[in-house]
């Protein structure tokens, strides 16, 4: 029993130590609201296309919003793969959508657009 409990330790660890590796990069701030990317997610498909999981912070709500975002930089468009609410001081996943939405295009001056440039150029 006490192998069991202390497996259970284990894993509860390895969780916590999962969600404290994320490596936020500030991006824009609008009020209480922030945007963030992880800059450990970011995955390139070729050299057109990459992926990234970017965070938008309502502090006043204490919620963060995740989206996983394909980004085709050439053209300037994103789409969302998938997205989740978290309660952002004990990360618990409050809500998870996994449907795809459209590509939508994005400027320079957006919050993708800014985001794209940190990642591409990274000032």
């Amino acid at each position: 029993m006490k192998k069991f409990f202390a497996l259970l330790a284990a894993i509860f660890i390895l969780n916590g130590s999962t969600c404290a590796a994320e490596n936020l990069k500030f991006i824009d701030a609008m009020g209480d609201t922030g945007y963030y990317y992880d800059a450990d997610s970011v995955s390139s498909e070729d050299d057109k296309v990459f992926t990234v999981q970017m965070a938008v912070i309502k502090a006043g709500f204490n919620r963060m919003y995740t989206y996983d975002v394909r980004i085709t930089h050439t053209s300037r468009v994103y789409e969302i793969l998938s997205s989740k609410i978290l309660s952002y001081d004990t990360r618990a996943v409050l809500e998870t959508n996994d449907s795809r939405r459209p590509p939508q295009r994005y400027s320079d001056k957006s919050e993708m657009g800014q985001m794209v440039h940190l990642i591409l150029h990274g000032d």
